[in-house]
Order: structure tokens, then C-alpha cells, then sequence
């Protein structure tokens, strides 16, 4: 079930992107969440990175995140996955030739904590620390934004990566990621694959499909 190279891309986008946010004297303070904050992650682990600004300049850091050595090709406002003013925004990059998912939680420093379950990067006023994990927020979540078509359309295909991350875990998610995606679901792991395979063949992004096709060879490497 290894991918090195899946690691390795994702700890240079890491190590740049920190960087990066050290130096802005807008960010308040950085820290890892997902499996990455807990400890958890392995190489097909996604990045859940959040980020504590200046209040005023909350919806404003949404639109100008730093993008590391990867080339942006999906985003998208996922401001209702977080609490009440708080924003969140889904990306995909492409490093070295495969994608890399990142989900980006911003949140203004009058009302963060870091949570249970977070590896702290870097803190500027020692921001106090949650007894829960992100994920156990049980308040009002901020509204969804409506999405368009093609917005939608892009989503499918940056996700297809992600039904091949639980195809390589061999979780039992995987059918029914492939059927939300629009896939038909089969009965063994090759067979979901083909599915996956033939999904791409329903979008024209050239750059998300090179990549989704070069991470779809790697899960394949998996299935013996």
C-alpha cells in the first residue's frame, strides 16, 4: 500500500507552503489538522492545513492562499465545512505530474482554538488549545455557496483521486465514492479501478486528467 513518492511530494509542498505563510504577517498562526495534525497519515494521506489571520482579513486570505510548488487546478469555497465565521476552501494542485488534495480551513484569531487533534506549525500569540477535535465541532456551520456547473464537473474530476486513495486502503467507502462520482461500482478492487478509468473519460481538463490518470498507475502499483 506505499507510495513514497506520493510523501515525498507532499512534504516539499508542505515545507514551501509553511514557509510561505511564516513570512506573511497576516497569518497569526498555522497548524495541521486531518491525519497529518493527529499523526495518523500515511503517503496517500491528504493535506488539512488550518490557518489563523487577522479578522479583517479573513475573507480576503481565502482568495490569495499560497499555492507552493504546485500549479493550482481545482478550488473551490467549502465554507460549509467549518463553523459560523470561519471560511474553507478545497483545492487541488498538481506536483510533479500528480495531484495533491489540500483542504484549507481559515479561521479569524478572535475565535480560534487549536484543536485536539492539530500539530501546531508555527504560533504568534500562543492561541489556547481545544479539548475536541476538528472534526467534532457540533455548533452552526456556515451556509454552503451555490456551485455552477462546471464547478460541480471540476469537483468530480479532482475527486477522482480520492476514490483511488480509499481503492489503495481497500476501504469500504470505495463503492460508494465511485457511485456519487457517477461510476457504476463493481464487485473487486481491479474492477473498481476500471471503473475509475473509465469515469475520466467523461472530462476534457487536460492538466487534472494527466494528473488523476498518473495517480489512478500508482493505486494500480497497489492492487497486485
Amino acid at each position: 500500500m506505499c507510495a513514497p513518492e506520493l510523501a515525498a511530494l507532499r512534504e516539499r509542498w508542505l515545507g514551501a507552503v509553511t514557509a510561505a505563510l511564516r513570512g506573511d504577517p497576516v497569518v497569526v498562526g498555522v497548524a495541521l489538522v486531518g491525519s497529518l495534525g493527529a499523526g495518523t497519515a500515511d503517503d496517500w494521506s491528504d493535506v488539512d492545513l488550518l490557518v489563523v489571520v487577522a479578522d479583517e482579513y479573513l475573507d480576503e486570505y481565502s482568495t490569495r492562499l499560497p499555492s507552493g510548488p504546485g500549479r493550482l487546478v481545482f478550488e473551490i469555497d467549502a465554507r460549509h465545512n467549518g463553523p459560523v465565521g470561519t471560511r474553507a476552501v478545497s483545492a487541488q494542485y498538481v506536483v510533479d505530474g500528480l495531484p495533491l488534495w489540500v483542504d484549507w480551513h481559515i479561521h479569524p484569531v478572535s475565535r480560534a482554538t487549536w484543536p485536539a487533534d492539530s500539530t501546531v506549525v508555527f504560533d504568534r500569540q500562543g492561541i489556547s488549545q481545544a479539548s475536541a477535535a476538528l472534526s467534532e465541532y457540533r455548533g452552526e456551520y456556515e451556509p454552503a455557496t451555490p456551485k455552477t456547473l462546471d464547478e460541480q464537473d471540476a469537483m468530480r474530476l479532482a475527486l477522482v483521486p480520492i476514490a483511488g486513495k480509499q481503492l489503495a486502503r481497500r476501504s469500504p467507502e470505495t463503492p460508494r465514492t465511485i457511485e456519487f462520482l457517477g461510476g457504476t461500482p463493481e464487485t473487486d478492487w481491479p474492477d473498481h479501478l476500471a471503473a475509475l478509468r473509465e469515469l475520466l473519460n467523461e472530462f476534457t481538463n487536460l492538466d487534472s486528467l494527466a494528473a488523476a490518470r498518473a495517480y489512478l498507475d500508482l493505486v494500480e502499483g497497489t492492487l497486485g
